[in-house]
This record gives C-alpha cells, sequence and structure tokens, in this order.
C-alpha cells in the first residue's frame, strides 16, 4: 500500500510539472510580444535594483519574477499582466496593467511613470482582500475599505509605501488605493 501510495504521489508530481512548463512559455511568450508594444524597454531586472531591494526579493520571493504579475484582474476569465518596465535612462520605469482576451491580443489599460525604479517591485494581491487607504494620508474624506472582487496588484516602494491597484467593475477602471506609507 505504502509503495502504492508513493507512486501515485510521484505520478502526481511529473503530471504538475509538465502542465506548469508550458504554462511557462505561453507566458514568456506574451510578455516578448506585449514588449514590441513598448520599444525601447525591458521587464525590470533584479540587477537593477538596489541592494536592499536585491536582498529582500531574494529573501522573500527567490522563485518570482518581481516584474511580472500574470492573473485576471478584470474577472473576465482570461489571465492579464502586470509588469515593471525599464528603459534605458537611470532610474526610470513604468508600471503597466495589460488586459488580455482569449486569443492572447493584450491591451494597455493603465500605465505609470515610477521614477526611483531601483527600489519597487510588484505581487498579485488576492481576490476578497481588504483595501484600505493608509491613515498616514491626510484627508478629510477617507474612503471605505476596498473588498476586491478580482486580483489586485500591489506595487510595493520598498521602505517607503504600499500602493494596490485594482479594477474597480462599476466605473470600469484601474483604481489605485495607498496602504501603507
Amino acid at each position: 500500500m505504502r509503495q502504492f501510495c508513493g507512486c501515485i504521489l510521484l505520478l502526481l508530481a511529473t503530471l504538475v510539472l509538465c502542465l506548469a512548463a508550458p504554462q511557462a512559455q505561453v507566458e514568456s511568450s506574451n510578455i516578448n510580444k506585449i514588449l514590441k508594444s513598448f520599444p525601447g524597454y525591458h521587464l525590470l531586472t533584479l540587477q537593477e535594483r538596489n541592494s536592499d531591494a536585491r536582498e529582500f526579493i531574494l529573501r522573500h520571493f527567490p522563485k518570482d519574477n518581481p516584474s511580472v504579475v500574470q492573473a485576471d484582474f478584470n474577472g473576465d476569465g482570461h489571465p492579464d499582466f502586470a509588469l515593471l518596465l525599464k528603459d534605458g535612462k537611470p532610474g526610470t520605469a513604468k508600471f503597466v496593467i495589460l488586459f488580455c482576451s482569449r486569443d492572447a491580443i493584450c491591451k494597455n489599460v493603465f500605465e505609470v511613470d515610477i521614477p526611483n525604479s531601483g527600489e519597487v517591485y510588484i505581487r498579485p494581491k488576492p481576490i476578497r482582500s481588504q483595501v484600505s487607504q493608509t491613515d498616514a494620508i491626510e484627508t478629510d474624506n477617507h474612503p471605505p475599505a476596498v473588498t476586491l472582487s478580482s486580483t489586485g496588484i500591489e506595487l510595493t516602494y520598498l521602505g517607503q509605501a504600499k500602493v494596490v491597484y485594482y479594477w474597480n467593475r462599476r466605473d470600469k477602471k484601474i483604481e489605485a488605493v495607498q496602504t501603507e506609507e
């Protein structure tokens, strides 16, 4: 019985690895197509970040690409992309969100310049996460907390701030909430 369970586990592990490899190739292929829409830009690399950011990323997310999030951001059932892109100029980068259709045609729906690219990384923010504006932002009218109805993207400025970007279905646009100072 023990040998049988071991064989089943080995078979399942092999199946998972076989299914994951084509997905990584599809993701890479899609990113290469997307990069053609941003001439002169490339994915922000680990080496282009400052030493504190590199160390933090390697310690906390060693297997993840801190410049790519692939998930369904708008709830249409198709994987979308969020990317940190860098051009040749020192310190400048872009954060972009692209919605992709069933046939993997991706459309840029949001873009913002990142002035100090050496300290940033992105991570997915899970569905049903609650995000609310930090109290550090002085305002008379704090917006209510938002429960994400699809995956969001958390953009972290290491040691400075965190901003969650999410799709507002009602207003049909990307919204941002600064969650930490």
